[in-house]
């Protein structure tokens, strides 16, 4: 018997969701052609028809997770009305109300992870680390920005193993401060 709708033009976007939720569940290792048949809804045929490979799924489920969280993490950003703003910002994006969801995070570690031994997952990667530092750089100079963007994704990390430590703000604020050349006289009179 036949799963899903013929020639559903969602398809792909759904095996991509369904395979985003298992290893946001799981983990890589959670993850086979049956699982993500089996959360899509559809055969494993319809599913290999789609994609010839794991890596291939992966890929696709990993751009749409960028696509998912880009608007509210990069966007933000360049639309901060200055520099100070766009700080508040990055403090928000790592321990505030623009922070990353567990699944999110435990996604964001699981990408780096796989990226180490695919390629085209490190050209994502790389690609949003540079849609990061662009973003930055619209409010501080390229050498901050990358420091910037660095803290961010080395806190979302730590936060991914641990959960139940939340930062301080005041820390991380400190942080952001501190990268983005800013004295602590400035910090206090522009927050």
């Amino acid at each position: 018997m036949r799963k899903g709708i013929a020639n559903d033009p969602l398809r792909k976007e759904k095996i991509a969701s369904a395979t985003l939720d298992l290893l946001g569940e799981g983990g890589i290792r959670a993850v086979t052609h049956r699982t993500i048949a089996e959360r899509a809804g559809m055969s494993l045929g319809s599913l290999t028809y789609h994609y010839a490979s794991l890596d291939d799924i992966f890929v696709a489920a990993f751009e749409l997770m960028a696509e998912q969280m880009d608007p509210r993490y990069y966007q933000s950003i360049i639309d901060a009305g200055s520099p100070a703003e766009a700080r508040h910002v990055l403090v928000d994006a790592i321990c505030g109300s623009r922070r990353a969801t567990q699944r999110e995070l435990r996604l964001h570690r699981e990408l780096y992870a796989y990226g180490t031994n695919s390629p085209r997952v490190q050209d994502l990667i790389r690609s949003a680390e540079q849609r990061s530092i662009d973003a930055l750089s619209t409010h501080f100079p390229e050498p901050a920005a990358r420091a910037l963007d660095a803290l961010v994704e080395g806190w979302w990390i730590y936060q991914s193993w641990n959960p139940d430590k939340p930062l301080d703000r005041d820390t991380v604020a400190n942080a952001v401060n501190a990268l983005a050349g800013v004295s602590a006289h400035q910090s206090i009179e522009q927050r």
